[in-house]
């Protein structure tokens, strides 16, 4: 079914997705697919989930290159937002379908943010300080899914979101200074 709903939302967007084609697609019963999700939203943020999970999956097959964090964070984002925009369509069906307020969807929003935390986490090392690694983690999502709801909307271009969130990392992780240290991570804490 979320492969079903996969192939709808690349060859004609969001609108593209209803539920009988979805059956039909499948080959199960319009009610086996309203037996696991309670609407499209449900089914096209579950199908987010499962596309964030594959590509966590890739990761730790290959894990991110850089010589330090902001390079590997980038390559994990360019990873994302790379495949993103490769399927334009898809990929706006997907954010759209995560945006509903349902309790269904929460839960796979809550899904997402565990998934891309932990994707996200791979570009780390030790030498960030764990709580600030959680506080640099979220703050990049909030950025990322942000400038996705602006791209979905039609508020900006995807090159202007990616640039966006290009901008909150180079502002997180600044690049090393000439002595080997990332700017703001004194006392570990990224205070003084």
């Amino acid at each position: 079914m979320v492969r079903a709903a996969l192939d709808l939302a690349a060859a004609g967007g969001y609108e593209a997705v209803q539920m009988r084609d979805v059956a039909a697609r499948a080959e199960v019963a319009l009610g086996t697919v309203y037996h696991y999700f309670s609407s499209k939203d449900h089914l096209l943020a579950a199908a987010l989930v499962e596309w964030v999970g594959a590509l966590e999956r890739a990761v730790i097959a290959e894990p991110p290159v850089g010589t330090g964090t902001a390079e590997r964070v980038r390559d994990l984002l360019g990873r994302t937002t790379g495949a993103m925009a490769a399927n334009e369509r898809l990929s706006a069906a997907l954010i759209t379908g995560l945006l509903s307020d349902s309790p269904e969807v929460g839960r796979c929003q809550e899904e997402m943010h565990a998934v891309f935390s932990r994707l996200l986490a791979t570009g780390f090392d030790d030498s960030v300080d764990p709580g600030r690694r959680r506080r640099i983690i979220r703050s990049v999502e909030h950025v990322w899914f942000s400038a996705l709801i602006g791209w979905t909307k039609g508020w900006m271009p995807l090159e202007q979101a990616i640039a966006e969130l290009h901008e909150a990392v180079d502002l997180l992780l600044p690049a090393p200074d000439a002595r080997g240290d990332a700017a703001g991570d004194v006392g570990g804490d990224g205070g003084p």
